[in-house]
């Protein structure tokens, strides 16, 4: 896997991580594009982005947490939350290099957002 660094923006996290894709069905390239329109607050242009990629309802964590972003930072909280558990609930977990230096699953990442958005995963 490729260590190509994409700067993705967990809203309300303020926490940006570096990721390497984890999935054939997208590339580093996608995975950027929808990090830059996070980044730059372009929610409609990242959901766009992801259901282009037909990746709305993948198991991919990376792109269902970047979803999950895309939601909550349109204000769609209950789609952030669908978004999020899915991520967390994902047969594949990833870890995921932290812009800290820190490594953290996917799954953890995951349910940080699900508590930003005052979110109990104990149904999980």
């Amino acid at each position: 896997m490729s260590k190509l660094a994409k700067m993705i923006s967990l809203m309300g996290l303020s926490v940006g991580m570096i990721t390497a894709p984890a999935v054939a069905a997208r590339s580093d390239t996608d995975t950027q594009h929808v990090a830059n329109a996070l980044m730059a607050g372009d929610y409609v242009g990242a959901e766009a982005r992801i259901a282009a990629l037909g990746l709305k309802d993948s198991s991919d964590p990376v792109m269902l947490i970047n979803l999950g972003n895309a939601y909550a930072g349109m204000g769609r909280k209950a789609d952030a939350q669908i978004a999020y558990k899915a991520a967390l609930n994902s047969s594949e977990e990833i870890d995921l290099d932290m812009a800290d230096g820190s490594v953290r699953s996917s799954r953890e990442v995951a349910e940080v957002a699900l508590n930003r958005l005052g979110t109990s995963f104990a149904g999980r």
